[in-house]
Parts: structure tokens; sequence; C-alpha cells
């Protein structure tokens, strides 16, 4: 096998483990005041270590509905899921039977009723899983790579794409930024 072909093996193994949310069914009516939320969650962990079962929440800002569970099942996770439009955050994190810290709302996106809501690609790197003493550490990331996979969840949902205009609501970082001296 040539070096030129070799480079797509990777690249094939990575998309074939792409999974969306079957919750969803390719539909050309949402109900009233409903959303579409599109994500990609990557998870990785320092150094490859292997990682218990990973969920994160997301949950309105204002309003007292219960948060929606994630869970990232694989390193990449293409989610496609209906929600009631509104302000949404991030939340918390959850590995295996261990809760991580919550992210205080501070990575808030916006759901538009009847639209197809691109939040963008977060990237949740878990540090320190195997600490003795205490919890582990993780960071988030943002990234906008909606060119990437818009075109894919069209071709997943193509009633839903052709009847609901797209929209980029990319996930705002808001966490205070921590200052070197």
């Amino acid at each position: 096998m040539s070096l030129r072909r070799l480079w797509l093996l990777p690249l094939i193994m990575l998309l074939a483990s792409c999974k969306s949310d079957p919750i969803l069914k390719d539909t050309a009516a949402l109900p009233p005041d409903t959303g579409i939320m599109v994500a990609n969650v990557m998870v990785w962990s320092a150094g490859n270590v292997a990682y218990p079962p990973v969920s994160i929440k997301v949950d309105k800002v204002h309003g007292l509905s219960s948060a929606t569970t994630l869970n990232l099942p694989q390193r990449v996770n293409l989610i496609v899921i209906p929600l009631p439009a509104g302000e949404y955050s991030w939340t918390d994190l959850e590995l295996g039977t261990v809760a991580g810290g919550s992210t205080s709302y501070r990575l808030p996106f916006t759901i538009e009723p009847g639209k197809i809501n691109y939040v963008g690609d977060v990237l949740i790197m878990l540090n320190n899983f195997y600490r003795p003493a205490g919890m582990p550490t993780f960071n988030f990331k943002i990234a906008d790579e909606s060119r990437h996979w818009l075109p894919i969840v069209a071709n997943k949902y193509p009633l839903l794409s052709r009847t609901y205009p797209t929209v980029v609501h990319l996930t705002e970082d808001r966490r205070p930024v921590k200052k070197l001296h």
C-alpha cells in the first residue's frame, strides 16, 4: 500500500466512528418552539489513557426544565437532537460514576425555533484522570467546523435539512481567563 493511501485509513476510521443520537427522526415537521441542536463533541485523554464512560449535560440558562444528558461513547460524537428554543449552556461533565465540575453557565449557546442550530465542536480534554487524591481535571475548547459537519447532517437528515434553515450559534467561552504572571 502506498504512503499516499495510508493516510486515508485513520481519516476513514475517524469518520466511521461518528455517531449521531438515534432519538431524532428525519422529518419535515418539528414541534412548535423547537429547534435542532447540532454539535460535535470530541473526548480526548492525556496520553490516550482509557477513561470510563463520559457524559455531559446541556441545560437551559433561564428556566426550570431538567437538563439533557448526552452520552459520549466514542471519541467523536455527532449530536443532533431537538431542544425547546432558548438559551442553553454546557453544564456537568460526568466520568463514569465520578461527577466532574460544572461549567457554571459560562459556555452558553442559543437554539432558535424552527432552525437547525450548529453550536460548534466541543473538545473535552481529560487530564490527570488517575489522580490518587482527587478529581480528574478537564478542559474545554470550542471550534467552528460547520463546513465539515453540516453537509454530513444534511446527508443523514435530508427532509429536515431541506425544510429548515441552518444557523451557526457557536458556543461562547465566557469562562474567566487565567492570567500568567
